[in-house]
């Protein structure tokens, strides 16, 4: 009798699969970007080695956010149509080859046709998980779950340009150094994780908590906390529901979502390309200290991203107002990242500069959380094509920085790109301003908009 009350008992607490899922989509979007970023390090070195100028670099790193951009909504779609389980596992595999091809090329244009391939293979990644937050995480906690997948982003980055640096310079322990490893053995090297990832992701991971047998009622009934919605039920198609592009194209605080990404890439893109030869330049300090330098303001937009997550979750529950909590959160963030980008400006001491960058990134990082929340919030039952259309903006931007940059660091001007970088954060914070955070895409301006 005792053992089948402890039987009950077992049945009656949650399994915590919510937290398994989260963990998974977080190391996904740390190896994402881990690969994706692998060439900011050495990009002086594979610019000499391939004889290409710095403006034809810019088109090299830019090219990969071009194809990215336009494969978000074809991506949001297949994530729509497929689910997440077979979407995500076969766009891990394809800019898995694609890392391994970019060790192999010869020339301008190949390196060019390489990340092409890489920004289609990896646009999918983050309407898959917005998706899957969706539909894994109870309301409450998507701010959280935003601010980690956003921090685990910026994990990879941080953790790649200082990994990368100490392996192209050599490792020095105790007695023992290591030689050097080449760009090539680099990118090698780091198509090795997202292999693995998509195999365990495949074989753990379902689409829906309810198809998923590490999931019992109490952990279902936490997850579907908050919802308005009667969620799918086992055995129903969840996917291919026709998306209403025209409500979507036709909404002004849609716009707008996609405007404020569209400044905010554009702005912390710089850090995850041009800044390293940034530093080499305009302050002056070799390959090697470049990467460990600019895994400061990384990992400060790790620490930002995951306390916006916590902000954005506790504003939320304290007022129970979306503005105060995905708007006033973000137009807070974004002035004070450009005041202390402008700030960096006229600061010639490394340090107090470097000091200066850091925290304007952890405001970056601040507002990450803001902009994913108000898109799940935003989409409704239409998450992954509409994160889509938002990422696509976003990564517009993302692919236009590195081209303005580079030809302004081919004509010398390599400290006024700060100037540039502090105007991208205010007029991010101008789309913030103008945004309703309220309501659904589909229903603006209807009743059910609350304050």
């Amino acid at each position: 009798m005792e053992s089948e009350e402890g039987s009950e008992s077992e049945q009656a607490a949650p399994t915590h699969a919510r937290f398994m899922v989260l963990t998974l989509l977080c190391l996904v979007a740390a190896v994402a970007y881990i690969s994706r970023n692998a060439i900011s390090v050495p990009a002086k070195l594979i610019q000499e080695e391939l004889d290409i100028s710095l403006t034809q670099m810019g088109w090299v790193m830019s090219a990969f956010f071009w194809s990215y951009a336009l494969s978000q909504i074809p991506s949001g779609w297949i994530g729509h149509v497929w689910g997440t389980r077979r979407s995500l596992t076969t766009f891990a595999l394809l800019w898995s080859i694609a890392t391994i091809l970019t060790g192999l090329v010869t020339g301008f244009w190949m390196l060019i046709a390489v990340r092409l391939i890489f920004g289609i293979s990896q646009a999918g990644i983050f309407p898959c998980c917005a998706s899957t937050i969706s539909k894994w995480l109870p309301k409450a906690r998507r701010g959280l779950a935003s601010g980690l997948l956003g921090s685990f982003m910026s994990i990879g980055s941080a953790f790649g340009a200082f990994s990368i640096g100490l392996l192209m310079e050599g490792i020095h322990f105790g007695g023992i150094q290591l030689p050097g490893v080449t760009w090539r053995t680099i990118m090698f090297l780091c198509a090795v994780p997202s292999f693995v990832w998509a195999v365990c992701f495949y074989y753990w991971f379902r689409d829906r908590p309810e198809n998923h047998r590490g999931v019992n009622d109490a952990e279902l009934k936490i997850i579907r906390s908050g919802d308005v919605v009667e969620p799918t039920v086992q055995g129903q198609d969840e996917h291919g529901e026709p998306t209403p592009w025209g409500k979507i194209l036709t909404s002004f605080s849609m716009w707008m979502i996609c405007g404020q990404q569209f400044f905010r890439a554009a702005g912390s893109i710089f850090y995850m390309t041009w800044f390293p030869v940034y530093l080499q330049k305009a302050r002056g300090i070799t390959i090697a200290s470049s990467g460990i330098w600019t895994s400061f303001p990384l990992m400060s937009f790790v620490v930002g991203n995951f306390l916006g997550g916590v902000v954005v979750d506790w504003v939320l529950q304290r007022t129970g107002s979306r503005r105060w909590s995905r708007q006033g959160v973000a137009i807070t963030a974004m002035l004070g990242c450009g005041l202390c980008t402008l700030c960096a400006y006229f600061v010639k001491e490394m340090n107090l500069a470097m000091t200066l960058i850091t925290i304007s990134m952890f405001f970056a990082g601040l507002g990450g959380a803001c902009g994913y929340t108000v898109t799940i919030d935003k989409g409704g039952q239409h998450v992954a094509p509409i994160f889509g259309m938002m990422n696509m903006a976003g990564n517009l931007g993302a692919a236009l920085l590195p081209v303005i940059v580079g030809t302004m660091f081919d004509a010398g001007k390599y400290d006024t790109v700060l100037i540039l970088m502090a105007g991208i954060y205010v007029t991010a914070a101008l789309c913030w301003m103008l945004l309703n955070p309220n309501g659904t895409v589909f229903d603006e301006g209807s009743a059910e908009e609350k304050a």
